[in-house]
């Protein structure tokens, strides 16, 4: 996958005695998010109080409360960078970006749930693998074929109202497929076809009479 080129100015919330503490600032101005200016107004003030008592270090403790503010507001804004970094990428990243970002979560979540598919058919059903028909179902943009109704079937690529009748009769007399070339032997389906399914298919055991 592509990696996304990170901000780099929250590195400016690092510079020594909170001088930094306005970098949430910046983020929440070019982001335009209030949220993050308020909380950069907020640190850099405790950083600009902790200045204030530092000079006037001749009433007693004000010291302790000067070193105690600096570091409050120093750490405050290096946090507070560091955990909206990710947002303002997200935010800030071009359409074509979040699209190549999106996309590769999509291919990411149909790997790793057709892998769930073939090693814990279990939990695959649980999640509702291959299951656009059910509310609530992690179909991870699959179609399981030994258990989908027909209007889930029919968004099988190359597959119309009458193939997906003809699978539904098929799976319930050999009671569900193993695979798909177990399909595509069984149902004597053409070559391209077949490969066309190849991405989107997957076969959890039989549930049922359907």
């Amino acid at each position: 996958p592509a990696r996304r080129r990170r901000a780099l100015w929250p590195l400016i919330s690092l510079i020594p005695l909170g001088l930094g503490a306005w970098a949430p600032i910046y983020a929440g101005v070019r982001a335009k998010r209030a949220l993050w200016i308020a909380l950069g107004l907020l640190w850099s003030l405790i950083v600009i109080a902790g200045f204030v008592l530092n000079g006037t270090s001749s009433h007693p403790g004000s010291d302790d409360l000067a070193g105690a503010a600096l570091i409050v507001g120093w750490i405050g804004a290096v946090a507070t960078s560091l955990s909206i970094r990710g947002a303002y990428e997200q935010l800030m990243a071009s359409p074509l970006d979040r699209a190549i970002a999106d996309a590769e979560a999509h291919l990411s979540d149909r790997a790793q749930a057709r892998r769930i598919a073939q090693q814990q058919p279990q939990l695959a059903r649980q999640l509702g693998i291959g299951r656009p028909d059910v509310a609530g179902a992690a179909d991870a943009g699959l179609i399981d074929v030994n258990n989908a109704p027909i209007g889930a079937l029919r968004r099988l690529p190359g597959v119309d109202a009458a193939l997906a009748k003809r699978i539904i009769d098929e799976r319930r007399q050999v009671r569900g497929f193993e695979s798909l070339e177990d399909m595509g032997a069984v149902m004597d389906l053409d070559g391209a076809l077949v490969e066309g399914l190849r991405d989107a298919a997957v076969f959890l055991p039989r549930s049922g009479a359907a």
